[in-house]
């Protein structure tokens, strides 16, 4: 082959748009760019097998992150602390977050197929939820064990630690790190997994330690020896397990409402959603019925002609009865279907900040340091409960109304029971008053508390054991808690200094949602009867409703092209 056909040709390959080398030549007298060739040239970017499938760069990339500085961040984990490190959008979309299973699915068949590690099974709460995580430190009092680590913020890099028990009881542990060759020696957050198929090698004879044989599953006799599939039995069922889509809680609220003269302080509960979907409020010295299914606004009682004013308001289990505290230290019962009052309880001797009721029972805590019980069929006081130090500002009956819950100004949550009038349980980790108080609906006994302006922690704790579970700090003031009545998930509202509401993934701690658009503190929470909207209510005189919770998820297909069943008509 003569040298200047040869070169013209290896142009024409390159890109060049012409076999010939004048650079004046005519566009129309010119041939057309030679596409293919007797010669295998393979494209380099094609080396790289996570290229068909997502990219990788533009999923994890934040608004504080670039290409370079996306492979350094990294998230520390250990037994009793949790750092988050690196800024994420809180606007996840759906396509973002399939992007980021891919990325996931596709580095948990790398380790399946490479290192053997068998994960089967990846639960979506943990790259779907962790999109919305903050920077906060989450305290753990309990150890787990896991056998694989992945570091979500370096897609690049998989550790994976194989712990073998030796019959003297010691335990091995080796660590292997993937993909780039990189040894670290940093704990990196856990990549939650169901290893269905251990896959360890054990002895046919214990007499021969050079024989041995893999563990038989009862899964693997499901998956057929001539298949033609080049997957290992576990990575097929990580691609054929469903997917839970991402929730999309909205970020504005869909009703506000004025609510003028709403006092700003944090002592008081102004605030209460019956069963009978009708919103009581109580506004300076009137108490306020919003009916939610007919928008209709009706005053129940105006307290101005007894030079009074209300500092707390409670439903009855029912919806039949309102109980209304008083700055004197009065407990009055009003019949919301009569508008008349029908019991009144003044033996107080200073404000009542919070109420609580259980049967026909009314529980009243005040400034005066007291919890009352008060009986509104026979108007008697059955009981004077008195344990705190200081004015008591948060009272909440347990779901099967056994053990009630109080929380003081002097930093102390209080746990009583029915029968003594002593508290049986006293926590004190709390740094500042404990308004925020919640019982898990999900779980027995579970408690959780928030602290004020001081403390800042979301504490949880077992009441069946006395034990503290776990905290995280907030960063601001908890004014109210509330547990979602379908999903293990909570709501807290805030204080100084953001002022929001989130709504938090538990035991994870992770934020589902950030909230925002009160002025003031967030001083007034109640949940709906459907267990899927809540009403927040702050100093800027608004009440603003949120759908945040839902009965159950969308079962949408997703459209990743890791999903088996995606094309299959």
């Amino acid at each position: 082959m003569e040298p200047d056909f040869e070169r013209r040709l290896i142009r024409s390959m390159s890109g060049c748009s012409s076999l010939s080398s004048s650079p004046f030549s005519s566009s129309t007298s010119s041939p057309s760019p030679i596409k293919c060739s007797d010669r295998f040239v393979p494209l380099r970017s094609l080396a790289q097998p996570s290229a068909f499938f997502v990219d990788q760069e533009q999923t994890y990339k934040g608004p504080m992150t670039d290409k370079k500085t996306s492979r350094d961040l990294s998230s520390s984990i250990t037994t009793t602390t949790t750092n988050a490190s690196g800024n994420f959008s809180n606007h996840v979309t759906t396509s973002a977050a399939d992007r980021t299973k891919d990325i996931l699915t596709y580095q948990t068949l790398l380790q399946n197929e490479m290192f053997g590690t068998q994960i089967d099974t990846l639960y979506d709460d943990y790259y779907t939820n962790n999109s919305y995580n903050n920077t906060s430190n989450v305290h753990l009092h309990a150890t787990a064990s896991s056998n694989t680590i992945l570091d979500p913020m370096n897609s690049g890099t998989i550790n994976v630690q194989l712990n073998t028990t030796a019959g003297n009881g010691q335990t091995h542990t080796t660590s292997i790190s993937g993909l780039n060759g990189i040894l670290t020696q940093s704990f990196q957050q856990r990549l939650p997994y169901t290893n269905t198929n251990s896959n360890l090698l054990r002895t046919r004879d214990p007499n021969t330690i050079f024989r041995y044989s893999a563990r038989r599953n009862a899964d693997d006799l499901h998956y057929s020896p001539y298949s033609l599939s080049l997957l290992s039995p576990a990575s097929t069922r990580l691609l054929r397990s469903p997917r839970k889509q991402l929730r999309k809680i909205p970020k504005t609220p869909f009703k506000v409402l004025d609510a003028p003269e709403l006092q700003d302080d944090f002592y008081l509960n102004l605030v209460d959603w019956s069963s009978t979907n009708i919103l009581a409020v109580g506004l300076n010295a009137s108490v306020y019925l919003w009916n939610a299914n007919t928008s209709n606004v009706t005053r129940l009682c105006d307290l101005q002609t007894e030079s009074d004013t209300v500092t707390s308001v409670a439903w009855s289990d029912r919806g039949q009865y309102v109980a209304v505290g008083t700055h004197k230290g009065i407990v009055q019962i009003w019949d919301a279907q009569t508008n008349r009052k029908t019991a009144s309880f003044p033996r107080h001797t200073a404000r009542v900040g919070a109420l609580a009721w259980n049967d026909h029972c009314i529980y009243s805590g005040s400034r005066d340091r007291f919890i009352l019980q008060n009986d509104t069929r026979s108007n008697k006081q059955e009981r004077k409960l008195a344990g705190h130090r200081q004015e008591v500002c948060g009272l909440k009956w347990s779901p099967d109304r056994q053990l009630l819950a109080s929380g003081g100004n002097d930093n102390r949550l209080l746990v009583w029971n029915q029968s003594c009038i002593n508290p049986i349980q006293i926590y004190t980790d709390h740094t500042a008053a404990v308004k925020a108080i919640a019982w898990s609906p999900h779980q027995q006994g579970l408690l959780a508390s928030g602290g004020g302006t001081a403390d800042r922690y979301i504490r949880f704790w077992n009441t069946l054991t006395a034990q503290s579970l776990q905290c995280i700090d907030t960063g601001s003031q908890v004014c109210n808690l509330a547990w979602s009545k379908h999903s293990n998930e909570l709501v807290s509202t805030h204080g100084y200094s953001q002022n929001q509401i989130v709504v938090w993934k538990y035991p994870s701690m992770l934020q589902l949602a950030r909230l925002t658009g009160h002025t003031f503190r967030v001083l007034y929470l109640a949940v709906s009867p459907d267990g899927e909207s809540i009403v927040t209510g702050a100093g800027d005189e608004t009440l603003r409703f949120w759908n945040v919770f839902t009965k159950c998820r969308a079962n949408k297909e997703s459209d990743s092209v890791l999903n088996l069943f995606n094309k299959i008509r």
